[in-house]
């Protein structure tokens, strides 16, 4: 039984946004979203840190978690798949298997990781499921007829939020297509908003469409992580710079960072969303995510951090004023008919007055003729001398 927060949830949530960050460990080991093409499979991390990552300090999901956990939403990680062997993921992922990659099981771990013993990172929606994936080659290579195949995959497969980490940097109508077709199915989109192509970010695809929530990653001073690229055009922001989180092979600890790394944090807040408020729908869950985001300097939409950067108490809890009913309808125009047309009624009564006139001399010459006549058309009285 789920309770609601109090009035106060999102002042708390929002001044936890300024909490001090504690920065990630420099010893542990990298993942990146690719392997070199003569690179082996990711090596296991032995390392394990008690500290509590700085974007968790930062977005502190656990002021919800009494309220919501995730617990019943199916979260799709369409990434280099998700690895069977780590502990804070057990039994909570369909399709797990090889990770060669290591960075969707990193996304997954982001997402809805258990908090284990020795450890302070745990995912932000750790009773959600995950519905792993896979839509790269073992190097994590993509294009965009896998990812179009793999979210339509994640939404016959019951997903109602579909992180997708791979990107490519064209427009592809069969990819457009499936965004289309998840956002029709009531399954959210989530998405970095850029992709490093060399050394500089550039507009992402799915990211790119319009009904995709795109994300850009932020560094522990709130500041964008990355710089601007043309046609990108965030929706929302997240933590995504020096991250903590799990990896393929065992219970150790990875870094990694990137705008994909940052929607995997937005997809947790949706998953904690959609299990406190189940009844809302892809644009109802989108706003709420918007216009509960913890606002960028001037409080206006920045072309870096767009609305601003997730606060997941206050999208759960927050009340938002619904939008105002639509205008009654003007009745429709009085319409008067037309006024009558005077001409026959003219036309009627002056033949009248011509009838009765013509009737009138007709009695009166009927009257005096004949008495004319009599008098031989002496005037009346009129003597003869």
């Amino acid at each position: 039984m789920r309770s609601r927060a109090s009035g106060t949830a999102l002042v708390l949530a929002l001044s936890a946004g300024l909490a001090p960050p504690a920065a990630a460990s420099p010893q542990l080991p990298p993942i990146t979203q690719t392997l070199s093409g003569d690179q082996g499979c990711r090596t296991p991390s032995t390392t394990t840190a008690e500290e509590t990552p700085w974007a968790q300090a930062r977005l502190r999901p656990d002021r919800v978690w009494p309220h919501s956990d995730g617990s019943g939403v199916a979260v799709a990680v369409v990434d280099t798949g998700v690895d069977t062997t780590a502990p804070a993921l057990a039994g909570k992922v369909t399709g797990a298997g090889q990770d060669c990659v290591g960075h969707g099981t990193f996304v997954a771990g982001l997402i809805a990781a258990g908090r284990e013993p020795g450890t302070g990172f745990a995912g932000i929606a750790p009773g959600a499921r995950v519905l792993s994936v896979p839509a790269t080659d073992r190097t994590g290579g993509t294009d965009a007829s896998r990812l179009a195949a793999a979210i339509r995959t994640a939404v016959s497969g019951g997903a109602r939020v579909v992180q997708v980490s791979p990107a490519v940097t064209a427009d592809d109508p069969a990819l457009a297509a499936a965004v289309r077709y998840a956002t029709a199915a009531g399954a959210l989109v989530v998405a970095p908003a850029t992709t490093a192509v060399g050394n500089d970010p550039v507009a992402a695809y799915p990211g790119a469409y319009p009904e995709v929530l795109s994300v850009t990653a932020t560094s522990p001073d709130g500041t964008a992580a990355r710089s601007g690229a043309p046609g990108a055009d965030p929706d929302v922001a997240a933590p995504g710079a020096a991250m903590t989180g799990i990896g393929p092979g065992g219970p150790g600890l990875f870094i990694s960072g990137g705008d994909a790394v940052a929607a995997a944090e937005v997809a947790g807040t949706a998953a904690l969303v959609l299990s406190y408020r189940p009844g809302l729908g892809v644009d109802e869950l989108r706003r709420r995510l918007l216009d509960t985001a913890y606002p960028p300097p001037g409080g206006r939409p920045d072309p870096l951090l767009g609305s601003g950067v997730i606060d997941p108490a206050a999208a759960v809890t927050a009340e938002l004023a619904t939008a105002p009913p639509p205008p009654a309808a003007a009745p429709p125009p009085v319409r008067m008919p037309p006024p009558a047309d005077p001409t026959p009624t003219v036309v009627a009564a002056a033949l009248a007055a011509a009838a009765a006139t013509l009737i009138g001399l007709v009695a009166w010459a009927a009257a005096v003729l004949p008495r004319g006549r009599r008098r031989g058309w002496r005037a009346a009285g009129r003597k003869n001398f």
